[in-house]
């Protein structure tokens, strides 16, 4: 590695992100409860800011020379047994993927929303359970590492408030987010690749935005959380 990990490194990537993400959300006059209500929305929304969030995540990946820790685990942890949560995820993931109807939804926006929620797969996992983790592990214990990287997951989501999301809603999100992050911090573990997390992540997010594009954590609460407890 180029650079020693410390906190301060992975904090610093967190805060630039979120920065990026916002500033461009700022200035397209985004509306987060319609993100995905059309080619536009998703373009300005998701596409764009998402993909330039992603480009700064791959150059400080760069140069950081932090690529290999943040992909790949080098011991994988956890017994075999627990390849069941991975699976659960995955599945959910598809379930609401085949729930959205292809046949009444625009094919560009679909589209648009595959390559976005790819971007969110991709960048979100680099920076949360790639570099962050690669960063937390310079002088902290593993249980730290798996709280503060998905608490910080958690917040990524906090500036939804600030761009038409009610406080409420955020708040739900947040804690759901930090459940979900939890779930990937353990896929990261048992499976010993980043990459599993970023695709399960980006089939996530596109079968939640593509099944109802408005009142996104409202879904997740009344409908994902059940699916959940059936499997």
């Amino acid at each position: 590695m180029r650079v020693k990990p410390t906190p301060y490194i992975s904090i610093a990537l967190l805060l630039i992100y979120m920065a990026v993400v916002a500033g461009i959300w700022a200035v397209n006059g985004l509306d987060y409860e319609t993100v995905a209500e059309s080619s536009d929305t998703v373009l300005k929304g998701i596409v764009i800011p998402i993909g330039v969030g992603a480009v700064f995540l791959a150059v400080a990946a760069t140069w950081l020379g932090w690529w290999r820790p943040a992909m790949v685990e080098e011991v994988k942890v956890g017994p075999r047994w627990a390849l069941v949560i991975p699976v659960l995820l995955l599945v959910t993931a598809l379930s609401g993927v085949v729930s959205i109807d292809f046949g009444a939804a625009d094919a560009g926006t679909l589209l648009l929303l595959a390559l976005g929620t790819a971007l969110v797969g991709f960048s979100e996992e680099l920076l949360t359970r790639g570099l962050m983790i690669v960063g937390f592990r310079g002088t902290l214990s593993e249980v730290w590492v798996w709280f503060l990287s998905s608490l910080c997951f958690g917040l990524l989501h906090g500036i939804n408030v600030f761009f038409g999301q009610s406080v409420g809603a955020t708040a739900q999100q947040m804690v759901f987010a930090f459940s979900l992050g939890t779930a990937f911090y353990v896929t990261r573990r048992i499976t010993g690749l980043l990459i599993v997390t970023m695709v399960i992540h980006a089939i996530w997010d596109f079968g939640l935005l593509g099944t109802e594009p408005a009142h996104l954590v409202e879904r997740v609460v009344s409908k994902i959380v059940p699916r959940l407890a059936e499997l």
